[in-house]
């Protein structure tokens, strides 16, 4: 005699559609784990490889790079012979953010003042090896399992770490020294901050702070400082002593704060009634770099109207804040003359700018 199957009950079915139903949210939650730790995985994996092409940076150059270089998207470096890349794309944070990462799920690049050191914070959604889920820090050292100490001055717009006439200070993530002369306190360097421009173009009021460099490569403003426009370095204000593209507290110089300066190292009194007259004679030694003001005057050349970069090498441009007519008075400094002269040039003219505290 056959034996008769016994059929499953309703009960036994919905048992079995449940017990399925759990084994599936399961093996999704199992999946999505797993994603999650394999997107963490990689995330501490590329910090580890943006460590190790900034240490092949460093070597090449003794130093990390600037913000700005940070922000082209990748790690390279260019010297007059080639261009070597440490890293053709820089990574950036997945998203959504995961975990309890939320605003923190970013990655952002802070060198120090000297380029001597860096942090980058990033952050992991879950547990990663010794690393616990959260903010991280990445310094030449490794990965921190701490969140990055944050940035208490606005480098963009505050002079970090300047306490008084002599010490340094940075500004635009870039370190700049200062000198006491006479009665006043200049960077005793050329200011360089902005984005570079192409040396064809005109600077504009776009609310982008814009720079010339030799040949439209930044390391030369590394080396020389940015050249501006008139209107540019003033922020396309025309008041006398304005902050311009300074930081806070200090101001693009004036035609007489210029003057005091040029009186202070000057032996005789100094006398610009006329044009193209040397009228500071021994100054100009004074200003420049290795004299004895400290004050380092770099010959950085000029903009020209033509967009082409004239003098490097053998002359310095420095704007004031004083219109001249049409113009704005510059101070010249030329590596065959001992003295300073005082000219009113066309404001198109791209010059250096030194800043002056208020």
């Amino acid at each position: 005699m056959k034996k008769s199957l016994k059929a499953f009950t309703l009960i036994e079915l919905l048992v079995v559609i449940a017990i399925i139903g759990i084994l599936a949210t399961i093996s999704v939650l199992a999946l999505s784990n797993a994603r999650a730790k394999s997107r963490d995985a990689k995330r501490a994996g590329d910090m580890k490889q943006v460590q190790t092409a900034l240490e092949l940076f460093f070597n090449d150059n003794n130093r990390y790079p600037t913000i700005e270089e940070w922000n082209t998207g990748k790690i390279y470096s260019t010297t007059t012979d080639a261009t070597s890349t440490y890293m053709q794309i820089i990574p950036t944070a997945p998203t959504p953010a995961d975990g309890n990462c939320g605003d923190k799920n970013t990655v952002s690049y802070t060198p120090t003042e000297d380029l001597g050191s860096y942090s980058i914070s990033f952050c992991l959604g879950n547990t990663t090896g010794t690393l616990t889920p959260g903010p991280k820090c990445l310094t030449p050292g490794g990965i921190v399992d701490v969140d990055c100490a944050p940035i208490v001055c606005n480098n963009n717009t505050e002079f970090c770490g300047f306490t008084t006439c002599g010490t340094s200070g940075t500004y635009g993530n870039e370190s700049y020294p200062t000198v006491s002369i006479g009665s006043q306190c200049w960077m005793a360097k050329n200011l360089n901050i902005g984005t570079v421009t192409s040396l064809f173009s005109s600077q504009e009021n776009n609310g982008v702070l814009e720079k010339y460099c030799s040949d439209d490569d930044i390391n030369n403003c590394l080396s020389y400082g940015g050249l501006y426009q008139w209107d540019e370095a003033m922020q396309y204000s025309v008041s006398e002593g304005v902050q311009g593209i300074c930081p806070i507290g200090w101001h693009i110089p004036t035609d007489s704060d210029q003057n005091t300066l040029d009186q202070t190292l000057n032996d005789t009194t100094c006398n610009y009634a006329r044009s193209w007259v040397w009228g500071c004679a021994n100054a100009g030694t004074k200003l420049q770099s290795g004299g004895t003001s400290n004050f380092e005057a770099l010959l950085a050349g000029r903009r020209d109207l033509d967009g082409s970069l004239d003098y490097r090498t053998t002359n310095a441009y420095f704007w004031s804040s004083t219109v001249s007519g049409l113009n704005a008075f510059c101070r010249i400094l030329i590596n065959s003359s001992s003295g300073v002269n005082r000219y009113g040039y066309s404001r198109n003219y791209g010059n250096s700018v030194r800043c002056l505290q208020n």
